[in-house]
């Protein structure tokens, strides 16, 4: 299509998105492991869940496995950025393996927070999503107490639990901001001693890239949020944004791109989760340029100063 037949639209891009500090640094991590022993390096489950990463790592002689069983003995093995149980990790000690814990220390804080309330004798009620390797990981991590993982005001209502036992929560980080708000005043609601974390739990990159995309969206007529369907933080920035605009799409990069349903002029929001790369950003933005004439602006609050320190490949 000729430059000139091209329709017009402003593109708003929300910052900040992508890649954050737990995501760099487990990628790193697999990237180290290879440095110092070479291939293959094991990973336990995709290292973050996004597929452009796991391609990546795994044409640099990564390995992605399910279970330690897949693993030969002496083998070096990368955990993810969710988190594993204790079990987990005493398993691959078992096996002999060289093993590398890249859980994000943001998660690594809930597995402290949880095991401090055990200790206590508190019952300890999970705010997330069954299932989810996060969420898998942290209750793994309790083990002489009752364990419970709720995901709405309802389920909260259904606890087996009495009002006045002593109970305390955990979030999951990348869970959404607004609806843990609404759960954890339910749980306050529901339980007369009940305690949780002395600071949010949810995660900077999640906070701030649901604020952004709200803004975004907002001005919007269109959203594009790059991410893959089944990562948690991608979902719950599609969400978020359903709530202030009509028109959402989550795509793993632009060969997901519904045309159809995009708008012939007018404003289309993107942002990416943060586990997309912002290369998925970039495909994103080369596509739309094909198809419209662009005005590309940036909005929010811009660069994050969170660095976690590289982990110790020995």
């Amino acid at each position: 299509m000729l430059a000139e037949e091209r329709p017009e639209i402003r593109v708003i891009l929300a910052a900040p998105r992508g890649f954050c500090a737990g995501v760099r640094r487990a990628i790193d991590a697999v990237r180290d492991a290879l440095a110092k022993h070479g291939t293959p390096v094991f990973v336990r489950r995709a290292i973050v869940h996004n597929l452009e990463v796991v391609r990546s790592l795994e044409a640099e002689g990564a390995v992605f496995v399910q279970e330690l069983d897949e693993v030969p003995a002496g083998g070096v093995v990368v955990f993810s950025a969710h988190g594993v149980s204790p079990a987990i990790l005493a398993d691959a000690q078992k096996r002999g393996l060289i093993a590398y814990d890249a859980v994000c220390p943001l998660v690594a804080k809930v597995h402290r927070e949880v095991e401090r309330h055990q200790r206590r004798g508190r019952q300890i009620i999970l705010i997330g999503h069954k299932g989810h390797p996060e969420i898998e990981g942290t209750l793994g991590h309790v083990s002489s107490v009752r364990k419970h993982v709720v995901n709405s005001v309802d389920e909260v209502e259904n606890l087996p639990i009495s009002s006045h036992e002593p109970a305390a929560y955990a979030v999951q980080t990348t869970y959404s901001v607004d609806d843990a708000r609404t759960i954890i005043q339910a749980l306050h609601l529901r339980f007369a001693d009940l305690v949780g974390p002395a600071s949010s739990d949810i995660c900077y990159a999640t906070t701030n890239r649901q604020a952004a995309v709200r803004e975004v969206a907002l001005q919007s007529d269109a959203i594009i949020v790059a991410g893959e369907q089944f990562s948690s933080n991608a979902c719950r920035l599609a969400e978020v944004a359903s709530a202030h605009c009509n028109n959402v799409q989550l795509v793993a990069g632009s060969d997901e791109i519904d045309w159809s349903g995009l708008p012939k002029s007018g404003v289309i929001g993107i942002t990416a989760a943060a586990s997309t790369p912002e290369t998925s950003v970039q495909s994103i933005l080369s596509a739309l340029g094909a198809r419209y004439r662009m005005i590309v602006e940036e909005l929010g609050s811009g660069t994050e100063t969170t660095v976690f320190k590289r982990m110790a490949i020995a």
